[in-house]
């Protein structure tokens, strides 16, 4: 093979340009040279050198797209020939906190930093837990395996639980390659506490099969932690069992007595502390054997030549440019070179000083928002230039300050939003650690950022036992409500029926009666004004001081709507102790009825939104009421009118439909998720352990 070659060499195609461009430039020479004679000049203006030093900047150009290359060196497709398969443990216990964010996350974080690692592996992803199931087979392609795992949760298998064989099993028997024995890999990372695996057979099916199983055991060893859920009313709590909150460590003892029963599996208690899974499997694998790789089954890579076409071809340019009418004016010409050289020599690095430079004087304007963003991009392109590992560490770690800052920002506001900033800022400062492993700042920050986390979350749980309270008191108003409403609608009933049977209006019953509703309006009179009392009081909680005015609030509208209820009760009281005004006090009674059925449904959040726009006033059912048995039995009716429904079943042309194939498979997707949910639920009552 050749030590110099052309890449591209279909570029010089291009070559075909220089004829009619040197035509033009020919031509141009022509016409310039009649109207300067015609003038009368006779100075030359080295025109037609000028036009070669472009033509052969040209030439030089278009070796430099040909790709020109040198040293060449053969790479092989995989760096150790070995098949890798992750089995990850998504059993609930997996949710524990005892590492943050949990055990699930971090075992998928070292996933993520294995496959940049391991950048050249054939790669697969298996989870588990009482049963097991394959998010993705053997594959090079390692950013479909990142977005699979992404997909990972406890309920994406049928079965909770945790069932180490069912992965090994369906590893060996659906995933791996018969003719690859010896150099397949499974990487299993768990917490242990194994509740029907037979380690025996587990091993025996290593063995069988020729594949080597490392083990990395996540959680604190010594202390049970407990296990968050999310309820189906969407709060967190801790998984119980009978009553008993279940608590979870890592099951260390079982995990290294079966590594020590079998010679193809490996154990590590990584625990609490950090790790990298990649160098952990290149340690692991260093000793193995490795499949043969050579240079058929691999790709050449060259040293870049460009260089070396590019710089003459602007030197040219360059001096083209600079010969004029009295020859060649060489200080102009060295310093065009030297600015040229210097600019190209530091472009990268000022390019990243200076957009580093923006966002810290953004964050020392107290901008943090603007300079998330800017460091987020330029955290982006550093990654993609593979930037030294120091200059990524200060990228993320100011990052992670700016995140820090908003979350102080916010906490006055709103505690999630500030642990939601706070989260982010630890991720920062653990990515800074992470790329430099002597970062002392970094690691001072995860520890601060840790507290910083745990009085918010603190506050949060204090917001959440206020939030359960206030709906406790909110209820208790609703079901004191449905009670005033309830006797409400029977004194208005027994009224209509004594109307009925009491036409004489100066009877010793009719007084007496008088009396009895006036006493019974009056008593649910005070109980609303006590109502009253206790959404006053609840409003309190509710508003939220605003300096240019009163914000509403859940109790806004009910208050005016009690105050107006209370009126109606009393005047309905009033009214009641004589007969003839029995059917105005009945009136009253009514419209009291559908305010306080008004106010529960807004406290219920069942109110249309249109009821803002009603405003019940007394005065309009204070006017002339003339009283009719006829109005009693009254209601409302509705005919349909003839041809609505066969204008309504007209056949109507279908709109055209205005998704894409992703947000077909997006849906597909929420549907799939959607289906294992429901799938997991079901298979959940069938295990006696579901974490």
């Amino acid at each position: 093979m050749s030590e110099f070659t052309f890449q591209n060499p279909t570029a010089f195609l291009l070559v075909l340009l220089l004829l009619p461009i040197g035509w033009l430039l020919h031509r141009a020479r022509k016409k310039r040279r009649v109207v300067i004679q015609t003038l009368g000049s006779e100075y030359s203006t080295h025109r037609k050198l000028r036009d070669i030093l472009r033509l052969t900047a040209l030439v030089l150009t278009i070796c430099a797209l040909a790709k020109p290359g040198h040293s060449p060196q053969t790479q092989s497709v995989s760096t150790t020939g070995r098949d890798v398969v992750f089995a990850l443990d998504v059993s609930r216990s997996m949710l524990a906190e005892d590492v943050i964010p949990s055990r699930l996350e971090v075992a998928k974080q070292a996933i993520r930093d294995a496959l940049d690692t391991l950048e050249s592996e054939r790669v697969g992803l298996v989870v588990y837990a009482g049963s097991a199931s394959i998010l993705c087979p053997l594959t090079y392609d390692h950013d479909f395996v990142a977005h699979m795992l992404d997909q990972a949760h406890p309920r994406a298998v049928d079965f909770g639980g945790t069932t180490m064989q069912s992965a090994v099993e369906k590893i060996v028997d659906q995933v791996f390659l018969a003719e690859r024995e010896n150099v397949q890999d499974i990487i299993i990372l768990t917490d242990g506490g194994d509740h029907g695996s037979k380690m025996a057979k587990i091993a025996e099916l290593l063995d069988e099969k020729k594949a080597d199983a490392l083990i990395v055991g996540i959680g604190n060893p010594n202390q049970g932690f407990p296990i968050p859920i999310i309820t189906e009313d969407g709060k967190e709590e801790d998984l119980t069992i009978d009553g008993q909150t279940v608590f979870t460590r890592l099951d260390d003892a079982s995990l290294a007595s079966f590594s020590q029963q079998s010679s193809r599996a490996h154990y590590v208690p990584a625990a609490t502390a950090p790790f990298n899974l990649g160098q952990l499997y290149l340690e692991y694998a260093k000793d193995k054997s490795e499949a043969s790789s050579d240079s058929e089954n691999g790709f050449t890579l060259y040293q870049d030549a460009s260089v070396f076409f590019l710089a003459p071809a602007l030197l040219l340019l360059l001096l083209a440019e600079c010969w004029g009418l009295k020859g060649l004016q060489l200080s102009h010409a060295a310093a065009l070179a030297l600015v040229f050289t210097l600019t190209n020599l530091d472009a990268a690095e000022s390019y990243e000083e200076s957009e580093f430079n923006v966002a810290s004087a953004l964050m020392s304007n107290q901008q943090y928002e603007e300079a998330v963003e800017k460091f987020t991009e330029l955290n982006q392109q550093l990654n993609d230039r593979q930037a030294s590992h120091k200059t990524l560490a200060a990228s993320s770690f100011n990052q992670g300050l700016c995140y820090y800052e908003l979350s102080q920002k916010n906490a006055n506001d709103s505690a999630e939003v500030a642990l939601n900033y706070a989260q982010q800022a630890q991720r920062s400062f653990l990515s800074a650690k992470r790329y430099d492993t002597h970062f002392i700042r970094a690691g001072q920050r995860i520890v601060s950022t840790t507290q910083w986390m745990g009085t918010l979350e603190a506050i949060l749980k204090d917001q959440q036992e206020a939030d359960e309270e206030l709906e406790k008191e909110i209820q208790a108003l609703i079901d004191e409500l449905k009670s005033i409403l309830k006797e409400q609608q029977a004194i208005n009933a027994a009224v209509k029926i004594s109307e009925r049977t009491h036409k004489t209006h100066t009877s010793p019953e009719v007084a007496d009666l008088s009396k009895l509703y006036h006493d019974t309006q009056n008593q649910l009179s005070s109980r609303s004004s006590l109502a009253k009392k206790s959404m006053e009081l609840i409003n309190k909680k509710l508003v939220i001081p605003t300096p240019d005015q009163v914000a509403e609030t859940l109790m806004t509208q009910p208050l005016k709507y009690i105050e107006q209820v209370i009126s109606m009760q009393q005047n309905a009281a009033e009214r009641v102790l004589e007969r003839s005004e029995w059917p105005a006090s009945r009136s009253q009674q009514s419209s009291a009825e559908a305010l306080i059925t008004e106010i529960i449904d807004l406290l219920s959040g069942k109110s249309d939104q249109n009821s803002d726009d009603s405003e019940y006033s007394e005065d309009d059912d204070e006017g002339d009421y003339e009283y009719s048995e006829d109005d009693s039995e009254s209601s409302m009716s509705s005919e349909s009118m003839q041809g609505d429904l066969s204008s309504s079943s007209q056949m109507q042309s279908l709109p055209e439909p205005n998704y894409s194939a992703e947000d077909i498979l997006q849906e597909e997707q929420g549907n799939l998720q959607f289906r294992q949910e429901k799938r997991a639920n079901q298979n959940a009552s069938k295990v006696e352990k579901d974490y």
